[in-house]
């Protein structure tokens, strides 16, 4: 496609012709000369192709570390083994329609754990953060440049008031860290719970099901279950993304 887009570049067209007229000029015959073109054309747009510098690739969402011991660690690591278990019940599922359906499934529990993952670093990245930040000096400060602020002469009024826009940037900082954070946590509690309930839904349906009888009504409901895990860790990220960046 790129080639044949270069062949009918304006530029290559004309360069191609002008090289065709230069040869019927020096009296070469005209299949020559239309020969001469084509290939001046072709050779013109091989270079183009081959020069032109690649596209980039896709940009994949970073990952983050997860801190050892912490919350988000607990939680990711019960979304792992929720994970775990679904595909080792999918794989134990005897072939037929209820094990074609929840292989399908396997796709988007793979998504959501790979989004929690990202959750779980971003969560960790906000708790060091947050540990920056200490609450109880900056709310000292404010409380000093407040009463010192009471008694400022004019002179120096502006300056302690800078001071105290400076001390609140912090408290901000830290009040939407702390938020970031507890709405992270929240929903990597919220969807490792969800995945170990839709493991158990799925063993359950298992047990209650044969082949020749899937009840599809609760299949639906167990792919609406993961639908709802999947899109709301998905907002999430993207909520915790615009607010801290």
């Amino acid at each position: 496609m790129k080639f044949a887009r270069e062949l009918a570049e304006p530029w290559g067209l004309l360069i191609a012709a002008t090289s065709a007229g230069a040869a019927w000029a020096v009296q070469l015959p005209v299949v020559a000369a239309v020969g001469v073109g084509v290939a001046v054309l072709a050779a013109r747009a091989g270079v183009a192709v081959a020069t032109r510098e690649k596209e980039p690739a896709p940009r994949e969402a970073r990952v983050l570390d997860v801190a050892s011991g912490s919350a988000e660690a607990n939680w990711l690591n019960r979304a792992e083994s929720a994970a775990d278990g679904f595909v080792s019940l999918s794989e134990s599922l005897a072939t037929g329609p209820l094990a074609e359906r929840v292989a399908d499934m396997e796709p988007v529990v793979q998504e959501t754990l790979s989004t929690l993952r990202r959750l779980a670093g971003r969560a960790s990245a906000t708790g060091n953060a947050l540990s920056r930040v200490d609450l109880d000096a900056v709310a000292h400060e404010r409380r000093r440049l407040q009463r010192e602020l009471r008694t400022a002469n004019p002179e120096v009024r502006g300056d302690l008031e800078q001071a105290l826009t400076a001390v609140q940037a912090q408290a901000d900082v830290h009040a939407r860290l702390s938020g970031a954070r507890d709405k992270l946590l929240a929903q990597l509690q919220s969807g490792a719970l969800g995945l170990d309930s839709l493991v158990a839904r799925v063993a359950e349906l298992t047990a209650a099901t044969t082949d020749v009888a899937v009840d599809t009504g609760a299949v639906r409901e167990l792919s609406d279950q993961l639908e709802g895990i999947r899109q709301g860790v998905l907002e999430t990220e993207q909520a915790t993304r615009r607010s801290l960046g």
